[in-house]
C-alpha cells in the first residue's frame, strides 16, 4: 500500500476510505477490511486500488488497519493508517452535552483521536493528552485556526500538526498563555507543551529558504528589503529581520505587503511599515589575501 485518502474519519462511520497501491485485486469478494476492528466494507477495487465504507466504531481504541486478500494475503500497510476520530465540532464528542467553555480543562483518555475542527478554541486550562489530538488542516492554505491553552501535556500519547510526509497545509495558532507566578507543572514549567513518553508532530510546508541574507542594506525609516536570493514567500507572511549591529532588540518584526520579483535573483520585499533601525549589507575586504 502507498496512500490512504482521508486519513481520517469520523467515529459514526458510513465515509468512503480508498487504499492504493500495487498487487491488488479487482475483485470486491477477495477483500477483508478491518479498521480498529470494524469491518469496512467494500465498494470498488481495481488492481490499484479499493475503496470502503466505513462502520461505527464505539469506545476507546487502538488504531489498527488490516487488508486481507483472498489468495495474496495480507497487505503491507507501510505505516499507514486510517484513523477514527472524535470531531471537536460534534455533539457527540462531548457525551451530547456543551463542548468546553474557557478555564475549562480536557482530558484525552488512551484510544481517543480528538480532531481539531473549529477555527477558535476556548482558553482552556489544561490539555492532557493520552490518546490523540490531531490538528487536520482546510483545503484552503489560507485558512486559519487559534488553538488556545495553559498547559498541554501529552502523557504517552501523540499530538499531531501535521507530520513530516503530511505536513499541515493551512494556518494554525497556538497560543500558550500564562505569567510567571502561575503554577508550574513539575519539570515542563508553565505556559508550555510537555510531552513525557509521547509524540509531538509540528511539520508546515517546506519553505524555501527559510532565511536569507540581504543584498544592500536597508536604512531605518526604509519599507524595503532585497534579497540575495529567488524566495517561495508572498505576501502576507511575517518575517523577522535579525540586527546586524550589537543590540540584540534591534530585531524587527514585520509583514510582507508585497514583492517584486521582477528580478527573481534579487526579490524586493515592501514591508507593511518603515524599519526602525538600520540593517546592514555589504561584502568587505581586508588585506590582499
Amino acid at each position: 500500500m502507498t496512500a490512504i485518502s482521508p486519513r481520517y474519519g469520523n467515529v459514526v462511520g458510513g465515509e468512503d476510505v480508498t487504499f492504493t497501491g500495487t498487487g491488488f485485486s479487482a475483485t470486491q469478494g477477495d477483500y477483508s477490511i478491518k479498521i480498529d476492528g470494524i469491518d469496512c466494507v467494500v465498494k470498488a477495487a481495481t488492481t490499484t486500488s479499493v475503496t470502503c465504507t466505513t462502520g461505527k466504531r464505539p469506545g476507546l481504541k487502538n488504531s489498527t488497519l488490516e487488508i486481507m486478500i483472498n489468495g495474496k494475503g495480507l497487505v503491507s500497510n507501510q505505516g499507514l493508517l486510517f484513523t477514527y476520530a472524535n470531531y471537536w465540532s460534534a455533539d457527540s464528542t462531548w457525551g451530547g452535552e456543551f463542548a468546553p467553555m474557557d478555564d475549562e480543562s480536557i482530558y484525552i483518555p488512551k484510544g481517543l483521536n480528538l480532531l481539531v475542527d473549529i477555527d477558535h478554541s476556548p482558553l482552556l486550562k489544561a490539555v492532557i493528552v493520552e490518546g490523540a489530538i490531531i490538528f487536520a488542516p482546510h483545503s484552503d492554505p489560507k485558512h486559519e485556526r487559534f488553538f488556545d491553552a495553559k498547559y498541554i501535556f501529552v502523557h504517552g500519547g501523540r499530538m499531531e500538526v501535521g507530520t513530516e510526509e503530511f505536513p499541515y497545509t493551512s494556518q494554525l495558532t497556538i497560543t500558550m498563555h500564562g505569567t510567571v507566578a502561575d503554577p508550574y507543572l513539575p519539570i515542563y514549567g508553565n505556559k508550555v507543551i510537555g510531552v513525557r513518553n509521547g509524540k509531538l508532530d509540528m511539520h508546515g510546508v517546506k519553505r524555501t529558504p527559510t532565511w536569507t541574507v540581504l543584498e544592500s542594506t536597508s536604512l531605518a525609516g526604509s519599507s524595503t528589503l532585497t534579497l540575495r536570493e529567488e524566495v517561495d514567500w508572498v505576501a502576507g507572511e511575517r518575517i523577522s529581520i535579525a540586527p546586524t549591529d550589537f543590540e540584540v532588540d534591534h530585531a524587527e518584526e514585520r509583514l510582507i505587503k508585497s514583492i517584486d520579483k521582477t528580478n527573481p535573483s534579487n526579490p524586493i520585499i515592501t514591508l507593511d511599515k518603515p524599519l526602525d533601525y538600520k540593517h546592514y549589507a555589504a561584502t568587505q575586504t581586508y588585506g590582499s589575501d
